[in-house]
């Protein structure tokens, strides 16, 4: 599902490289985390996954990133967003809409699905993710958690085929996180790939399949979990 293959990156305006000769494969449906050390490269890695990278953050970049048959370095953001859903530290910098309903339709809307059809996922998307009761709320009276579980739901109903998460615990208590992780343990049983970035470890023993420790920029270790 995702191959990538002596991938380097350096950030614009930065003097060392955030990846360096970095090869990675994950299989289909395989629940991957991603750990190391602050700078080691793992959030690095899910900007390209998803296509952040290079079309919004830029830099030298070379290698092959290839995500579900799609060469994410050369395809548009909107072809990799049909792919590749993204839950971020902070849910506020993915919100595009001012109230839940409206953020969980969000994607669907940009992939320009039918009216019937968007309707059907915003249901089923609360329904799985269990916020139910935060539809129709405005976003800026949620709490962390409340906020994370409506970027999951966004992120669900556009059903893609891989979940990419950066350091999704850092701004949620252990009720938050257990939510978490019950939404991720649901997207696992489904068949999704699923990529996680943390340093917070202890709540994804028996989630992750395989862990891979990152060093420099490359990956050291891999073992299964």
């Amino acid at each position: 599902m995702i191959k990538m293959k002596n991938v380097n990156f350096k950030y614009a305006n930065s003097e060392s490289g955030a990846l360096n000769g970095l090869s990675i494969n994950i299989g289909s449906g395989e629940t991957v985390l991603l750990c190391g050390q602050s700078g080691c490269g793992k959030t690095t890695v899910t900007r390209l996954i998803n296509g952040l990278i290079p079309h919004y953050y830029e830099g030298e970049l070379n290698g092959s990133v290839i995500v579900g048959g799609l060469d994410v370095i050369k395809a548009e953001l909107y072809e990799t967003a049909r792919i590749v859903g993204s839950v971020f530290q902070n849910p506020r910098s993915q919100f595009f809409c001012v109230d839940t309903t409206s953020e969980i339709a969000f994607s669907c809307e940009n992939m320009g699905l039918p009216e019937d059809t968007i309707k059907t996922r915003i249901c089923e998307a609360a329904r799985d993710m269990k916020v139910e009761s935060l539809l129709g709320r405005s976003i800026f009276n949620l709490s962390g958690g409340e906020k994370q579980k409506v970027a999951c739901a966004s992120v669900s109903a556009a059903h893609p085929e891989v979940f990419v998460l950066d350091e999704p615990t850092s701004n949620l208590d252990m009720d938050a996180i257990e939510n978490l992780r019950r939404t991720i343990l649901l997207w696992k049983s489904r068949g999704k790939t699923v990529v996680i970035a943390e340093h917070r470890l202890h709540w994804l023993k028996d989630i992750c399949d395989r862990v891979i420790y990152m060093s420099g920029g490359r990956n050291g270790l891999d073992l299964p979990m």
